[in-house]
């Protein structure tokens, strides 16, 4: 009966298009009418009479698709756009939705996109000094080259996207997804990875000078002509991870675990292993 009834949504709402907003509607829509055809099954009406009673209660659904906010509806129309090269300092885009926006060049200052998706939108030589993104999800983006200085991405999802070049003083990444994402040519020293997930993430040719990465498990990461100088892993769990041409001499390995390609390389590189196990 609840494929009949999403069947049913699916007619009522073709009419409307397939933006994200819609489906968001009917998925909150279907949810509320099995809650009812449930209810009303539980109070002794056969499954046909529940289900009639059940889309007879729907109303019309013009009436909920202009329940869209006209902030949402103008939001959801700037996806795919081209909002490059313009003033957008001290902008509110807390909790926006909005996919493949190209902000490339933008005066984006002090600007708040905390709690928003802005996957596959690229931000290339952007100004995001200060700016909130914090429990955002932005998959496949690009920042490259941006000033970032200040910046909080705590608890974000960032899978696959890109940092290259960019400012990254003072930024904040505490409890964010980093799967292979690239910080590669950028300076990270001192920058705080608490929580983070670092599998596969890219940080060829940056200065981790003083990162601790202690007690992680690190699958994949790459270290590639990285700066590690007092950067510590003790207790970290390596496997499949690559330091070809990383200054890993002055590195703290005290307690760490891993592969045997990955001692090799540590190994030929002057590493300390003293305290170190393969397995």
């Amino acid at each position: 009966m609840n494929d009949k009834l999403l069947k049913y949504l699916d007619g009522l709402f073709s009419p409307y298009g397939d933006s994200q907003a819609v489906k968001e509607l009917k998925e909150e829509l279907f949810n509320n009418l099995q809650e009812k055809l449930n209810d009303l099954k539980n109070q002794g009406y056969d499954e046909l009479t529940a289900y009639s009673m059940t889309i007879d209660s729907i109303g019309d659904i013009s009436e909920i698709i202009e329940s869209i906010s006209p902030k949402q509806r103008e939001l959801k129309q700037i996806a795919g756009q081209d909002l490059s090269n313009i003033n957008l300092q001290n902008s509110d885009f807390k909790g926006i939705k909005v996919y493949d926006v190209k902000f490339n060049g933008s005066a984006l200052k002090d600007s708040d996109f905390s709690n928003s998706n802005l996957s596959n939108s690229s931000f290339k030589g952007t100004d995001l000094q200060n700016s909130d993104f914090k429990m955002v999800t932005l998959h496949d983006g690009i920042f490259n080259g941006s000033a970032l200085k200040g910046s909080d991405f705590s608890g974000s999802d960032l899978t696959n996207t890109s940092f290259k070049g960019c400012d990254l003083t003072n930024v904040k990444f505490e409890g964010a997804n980093l799967t292979r994402t690239k910080l590669t040519s950028v300076g990270l020293k001192n920058i705080d990875f608490t929580s983070c997930v670092l599998d596969y993430t890219d940080f060829t040719y940056s200065d981790l000078s003083g990162v601790c990465f202690d007690n992680k498990t690190l699958i994949g990461t790459i270290f590639k002509g990285a700066g590690l100088s007092g950067t510590s892993f003790k207790n970290v769990v390596f496997r499949n991870v690559y330091f070809k041409s990383s200054y890993v001499k002055k590195a703290i390995f005290d307690g760490a675990t891993m592969d045997k390609l990955t001692y090799a390389v540590l190994k030929g590189s002057k590493a300390n292993l003293t305290n170190v196990t393969v397995f």
